[in-house]
């Protein structure tokens, strides 16, 4: 199945996306900020004050958990060894945190739990 997440034009943060009975295959990611990459907040509710970061477990010391997608579109499975929250928004990171001139419009590929 197929569900979208939009970064609206003038912002850096998606609306909530409920996965608690999706699991989550991959996103189609298009042409975000030129040094942008794509990190994913979680939260076990939609209370939005709530909503952090993921961190990145798989490599001790790493940080958030991001994709690095740049100015190309790109197409970003999600890692089988990485849990996924009950809610999701996906961020826009960027070095001079500039926000989006235009909405972005993220494909999420799932399937049911």
């Amino acid at each position: 199945m197929l569900e979208y997440a939009v970064i609206a034009s003038g912002f850096l943060v998606s609306g909530n996306v409920d996965l608690r009975q999706r699991k989550l295959d991959a996103i189609f990611c298009p042409t975000v900020l030129a040094s942008g990459t794509l990190a994913v907040q979680g939260n076990t509710d939609t209370t939005s004050g709530n909503f952090v970061r993921m961190l990145e477990t798989r490599s001790p010391g790493s940080g958030d958990f991001q994709f690095a997608v740049g100015v190309g579109s790109r197409w970003l499975p999600w890692p089988a060894d990485v849990p996924q929250p009950a809610y999701a928004r996906f961020e826009i990171v960027t070095a001079a945190g500039s926000l989006q001139a235009d909405n972005r419009t993220l494909t999420l590929v799932t399937r049911p739990r």
